[in-house]
């Protein structure tokens, strides 16, 4: 799939759009050839224009309009039910979302659960997947990565990067030590 987004030039090269559509130089050559895609020459160069290169990503069901029915997701989770009653799990929505308003984000929409991130089968993370299977998201916006999963983030980043979709972590390892120091300061120093 070509997002509409990624397609910012007005003319491009029989390689670009072989490697866009993951066929081989000669093919974009010959679909030019047949005039399955319109060309020009500038310096003995072919070069195909963006319109036409709609058109046949269109006819072959490779174009992506995306801008109107992408999502930016907040995805937040916490362990058990109190995590949650602490106030643990909104907390972490606020942070999240103080980031993500300064993003400009696009039809913001948030996922919060209660579970753990050893349970792969969780609700909010098979909506997430889902809703990027379907390209239907442009960021996802995650306090830190364990928030995802415990273990597998490197997978669910693979997925992200072929639908092109930017997980952004708000949080740094050093804040999460912070973090850490004054949960045991508060609850365990008289």
């Amino acid at each position: 799939m070509v997002k509409d987004v990624d397609l910012t030039k007005d003319y491009y090269k029989s390689g670009e759009v072989a490697k866009m559509i993951g066929v081989g130089t000669r093919t974009v050559q010959n679909y030019c050839i047949n005039g399955l895609l319109s060309e020009i020459f500038v310096n003995k160069r072919r070069l195909i224009p963006k319109d036409s290169l709609i058109d046949f990503l269109k006819s072959r069901d490779l174009y992506l309009e995306t801008e109107e029915n992408w999502k930016d997701i907040i995805y937040a989770r916490v362990s058990t039910h109190k995590q949650k009653n602490r106030g643990d799990l909104e907390r972490q929505i606020q942070n999240i979302a103080r980031f993500a308003i300064t993003q400009n984000p696009k039809n913001l929409e948030m996922i919060a659960e209660v579970g753990s991130g050893l349970n792969d089968n969780r609700k909010g993370l098979t909506k997430l997947i889902t809703l990027v299977q379907e390209d239907k998201v442009s960021r996802i916006f995650i306090n830190y990565k364990d928030r995802l999963t415990r273990f597998g983030f490197h997978y669910l980043q693979l997925i992200c990067d072929f639908h092109k979709i930017e997980i952004i972590i708000v949080s740094t390892e050093t804040e999460d030590i912070i973090s850490i120091i004054h949960f045991f300061l508060e609850n365990y120093m008289d």
